[in-house]
């Protein structure tokens, strides 16, 4: 074959028409599994590319999400969020470009200035930084969506129900034998949407409350506390340190997520005390819990499939499927039970 490969070089070869051969490369309308494997063989076979230029000239459209992404280590969360949205939006014949805010109001707002300036199709905050960003975005138009720890309250929003998932940790406790069980988390900041922390603290205040059970928390306060204990062990293991030392020690800890666990388990072990025997532990979100020893009983929070759904949620209302209004989905976390957790010793 001589020459740049065109679209009716794939038709011909796949046997089908240039329609069908454009449904395929842009996701667009129905075609059948057997054709489109006759398509994307022909793409393959003679290397042919789709012009974006000239596509996104005709439609007015850029074919790009924004990903503005709260922090790429050295918690997974944020990356398998990436994944998701990057696996859709390929599959709808998008790009998902990723920009690292590194957990900074000003960065954030660098970031939208920079994707404004690409014609960006819409944006997703993973997780947002500061409401006006949000907002920012939101007034113009673009659509937008909020991954898990929202800032602004009009935009759209897609959370886990941290609550539920929270509350099964302790009753996965409380149905052991554990009575005297802590916790170690963010402190709920005064702000109308920290919610995370919020719904995990509730959910360990009411299970205590349903046994009759003093609660024993150790929080960790400060601005950056999300920062801090997201990036470093430390935090999770001073505040183990002064809970073994402050008295009666605790059967069980839940934690408010998997960092924090980890530096828990670190404690404890330096303490000369072994998990479960001596003290069960419990996590949140599912990120680090095979790597850890032992592994570790968490709540697993579908990161993944946020990312799937943020952009599902953005793409649709781009091409008009579904309106940009003020949404807010809600999915679901999981208990995973692992080797950290068993009943306390008689």
């Amino acid at each position: 074959m001589k020459g740049r490969p065109t679209i009716r070089d794939v038709a011909r070869l796949a046997g089908v028409g240039t329609t069908t051969v454009t449904r395929v490369v842009q996701s667009r309308g129905y075609v059948s599994e057997e054709t489109r494997d006759a398509v994307l063989a022909a793409v393959h076979q003679t290397g042919y590319q789709v012009n974006s230029v000239a596509r996104s000239l005709k439609q007015r459209r850029s074919f790009v999400i924004g990903h503005l992404l709260r922090s790429t280590i050295p918690n997974p969360f944020y990356l398998m969020v990436a994944r998701g949205v990057e696996d859709v939006a390929r599959s709808r014949g998008y790009t998902a470009l990723t920009y690292n805010v590194q957990g900074e109001a000003d960065a954030e707002r660098r970031g939208i200035d920079t994707f404004l300036n690409w014609r960006a199709d819409a944006l997703i905050f993973t997780t947002a930084v500061a409401a006006e960003n949000v907002d920012f975005v939101f007034a113009r138009g673009l659509p937008v969506v909020q991954v898990e720890r929202p800032k602004s309250l009009t935009a759209p929003v897609i959370t886990v129900r941290n609550y539920a998932g929270a509350y099964a940790a302790m009753q996965h406790l409380i149905d052991l034998g554990h009575r005297e069980i802590a916790y170690i988390g963010g402190l709920p900041a005064a702000e109308t949407l920290a919610y995370v922390e919020m719904e995990r603290v509730a959910a360990y205040r009411d299970a205590m409350a349903a046994i009759g059970a003093a609660p024993a928390e150790y929080f960790l306060a400060g601005q950056r506390y999300l920062q801090d204990a997201e990036n470093s062990l430390k935090p999770g293991y001073d505040a183990a340190v002064r809970l073994l030392a402050a008295g009666r020690r605790p059967t069980a800890i839940q934690c408010t997520n998997d960092i924090i666990a980890a530096g828990v388990l670190q404690a404890i072990g330096d303490a000369g005390l072994r998990v479960p025997d001596d003290i069960s532990v419990i996590g949140f979100d599912d990120t680090l819990g095979h790597y850890l020893t032992p592994q570790l009983t968490t709540v697993r929070l579908p990161a993944y499939e946020l990312g799937q759904t943020a952009a599902r949620m953005v793409i649709d209302a781009v091409e008009g499927v579904t309106p940009q209004e003020a949404l807010a989905l809600q999915l679901d976390a999981t208990l995973v039970l692992r080797q950290s957790t068993a009943r306390p010793r008689a």
